[in-house]
């Protein structure tokens, strides 16, 4: 079973380094030489905000998609 995992650990790292390096790099780069931005997180707490849209738009992303999958079988009008 050890060995399963690894070889899908290896094949999804060779699809990994496949893959660009994120546009958004800099501009993350550069947001953490903003001067007081962790006072800023602790009143509005950016990463939690961050966490829920993530959790929310996956939902309706899985909603869409399945609803899609039951319209292209004919299972729902």
């Amino acid at each position: 079973m050890d060995a399963i995992l690894k070889s899908f650990q290896s094949i999804l790292d060779a699809v990994m380094n496949l893959l660009p390096d994120s546009p958004f790099r800099p501009f993350i780069d550069n947001l953490a030489d903003v001067p007081y931005l962790g006072y800023l997180n602790y009143f509005v707490p950016v990463s939690d905000f961050l966490t829920l849209l993530t959790i929310w738009c996956t939902a309706i992303t899985l909603f869409y998609a399945v609803s899609a999958l039951l319209r292209l079988i004919n299972a729902i009008d």
